[in-house]
């Protein structure tokens, strides 16, 4: 037991007093909060004169009675400044705006049965033309009643909102609405990213540790003392410590930069945003997950001689990785597919898909119980065979080769019982 604490704190300590550990989490801790903060460091740089400008729209209004550009003109508290264009036609009004006299043109024509607005603009920003949309929407309806001679009371009978509730089919059930639906999404989106960083970097992290000691020769002075087994769970914890360890000042730069950018955006993000029972599932499947192809990274890495195979060695785990964040990409828009609810049961796909199903929709308590079963006989399993090969791998030099590998290193496994 002392060994395996030993090689626990070996390797964790060795990566956690690094230099490029340290400063790789110094640089991008300041990235996260600089990034949490992009709109505040941008408006540093935006004079107070830019900010108050409103873009100008000139409005060529041809309509039978020309009531449009006189309501637009006198809105004085809208994103836009609307203006009456009078100085020519609408070739001039264009050329005006591309000489930069103006920004947009807005032509509206017909009557209230039919109105027909062209907005001419440039640029990538949608929802400009979208704003301007509504406000010629909401200029016809202040139009139409005028013309109908409707009362205040009338008013606000046709544009009282209506009370909807959502509820669920079956007695204790649960409806998704919008904000629950969007804190699901961005909480499983960030998760199914998190799973992918982790099998690549730490899986990539234990397969080169495992290799780098053997191309050095120092992995046979460590079994001669520790046990190989003993050496792979410890390293594959020792590097999981370290990554947590990297992880908590990541975490506290997100909280911190979060609170820079303003209470407001504080206050969203733990109140629509993270659910701590998602979290929670979020913590159980990582671990799985992280064992389940830690324990393979370990047992490829155990198969190469030399660091510089590794990558080529782990290629198979990587793909299995990246089919898994795809699959997970595709099934946030549709959750409850079927072949999103097969694929949960594989353990290589179960911690996004698991916890894609229990954020995006709603999962049986008995079978998100059966899955994680799955998943953690699958992770003790996958560890046991990964053992017997690293302990034979360990002992192994030469040109890599799955086949021959896998089978040299079960043979050299049993001698050394």
């Amino acid at each position: 037991m002392n060994n395996f604490w030993t090689t626990v704190g070996h390797t964790a300590g060795r990566r956690i007093v690094s230099k490029a550990f340290i400063w790789s989490t110094v640089i991008v801790s300041i990235l996260i909060i600089a990034l949490t903060n992009i709109s505040n460091i941008i408006g540093v740089f935006t004079s107070d004169e830019e900010g108050d400008i409103r873009q100008q729209i000139v409005v060529i209004d041809e309509t039978h009675d020309g009531m449009f550009a006189s309501l637009l003109t006198s809105n004085e508290e809208g994103i836009f400044q609307y203006i009456e264009y009078t100085n020519g036609d609408l070739e001039k009004a264009l050329e005006d705006a591309r000489n930069e006299e103006h920004d947009y043109v807005l032509v509206v024509t017909g009557d209230l049965l039919d109105i027909n607005a062209e907005f001419f603009g440039s640029g990538t920003d949608y929802t400009i033309a979208l704003d301007v949309h509504h406000d010629v929407q909401r200029a016809k309806e202040t139009i139409a009643t005028n013309e109908l001679n409707l009362n205040a009371e009338e008013l606000a009978i046709i544009y009282s909102p209506i009370t909807f509730h959502e509820l669920p089919l079956y007695e204790n059930g649960e409806v998704q609405t919008q904000e629950t639906h969007m804190q699901a999404y961005w909480m499983v989106y960030g998760l199914v990213f998190a799973i992918y960083l982790i099998v690549i970097v730490m899986g990539t992290m234990i397969a080169t540790e495992v290799a780098t000691e053997k191309s050095s020769r120092v992995m046979e002075l460590i079994i001669s003392s520790v046990n190989p087994v003993t050496q792979m769970i410890g390293k594959l914890i020792g590097i999981g410590l370290a990554g947590l360890v990297n992880l908590i000042p990541l975490l506290l730069a997100f909280f911190f930069g979060s609170w820079l950018s303003g209470n407001e955006f504080y206050e969203t993000l733990f109140t629509e945003i993270i659910d701590p029972t998602l979290l929670s599932y979020a913590f159980i499947l990582i671990i799985l997950g992280y064992f389940v192809y830690g324990g393979i990274a370990a047992m490829l890495g155990a198969l190469v001689s030399r660091a510089e195979d590794v990558n080529y060695a782990i290629q198979p785990l990587i793909f299995i990785a990246m089919i898994a964040f795809f699959l997970a990409l595709f099934g946030l828009n549709t959750p409850e597919s079927s072949i999103i609810q097969i694929l949960s049961y594989v353990p290589f796909f179960t911690p996004q898909l698991l916890f894609l199903r229990i954020g995006m929709g709603t999962v049986p308590v008995w079978e998100v119980y059966v899955i994680i079963t799955i998943l953690t006989i699958s992770a003790i399993l996958i560890n046991i065979i990964a053992a017997k090969v690293y302990k034979g791998g360990v002992l192994m030099y030469g040109k890599f080769s799955f086949k021959e590998g896998f089978k040299q290193a079960f043979q050299l496994a049993k001698k050394e019982k």
